[in-house]
């Protein structure tokens, strides 16, 4: 009986630990953006969080899931962030097709989950953190 329950102990324990090492694995493979910019006196969000999250905020109106999608995916196309780009590339980016932008925010967290951040507000040093 003893023999029994040890051996049933030690699968147990095997098995958790192997789970434990897929949870890490999917969130290895997991990334977000945020990215918050001020322009022509207005506040712009955009959020996504792997897999399938997807939130647009313009002032009080604000979309998620499918309607959020397009908006998402053009910001993220259009700012095309990356380890080594910096905010002043960034800010120029979003210029194209903000023109007054005021100030900007990004924070990227990339699929090994380290974190980038730019800030960058006009008349201001910009900030890049990781």
């Amino acid at each position: 009986m003893k023999k029994l329950l040890f051996i049933v102990m030690a699968v147990l324990l095997l098995l958790t630990s192997f789970l434990g090492q897929v949870r890490a694995d999917e969130l290895m493979d997991m990334f977000s953006i945020r990215v918050t910019i001020e322009a022509d006196e207005e506040v712009y969000q955009w959020k996504y969080d792997s897999p399938d999250y997807y939130e647009f905020q313009h002032e009080d109106r604000v979309l998620r899931a499918e309607e959020a999608k397009t908006q998402v995916d053009n910001m993220a196309a259009l700012i095309n962030v990356n380890e080594n780009v910096k905010a002043e590339t960034l800010a120029e980016r979003i210029k194209d097709e903000f023109p007054k932008l005021e100030s900007m925010d990004i924070r990227w967290r990339n699929g090994d989950s380290e974190l980038y951040t730019w800030r960058w507000k006009k008349n201001d040093q910009p900030v890049e953190e990781s």
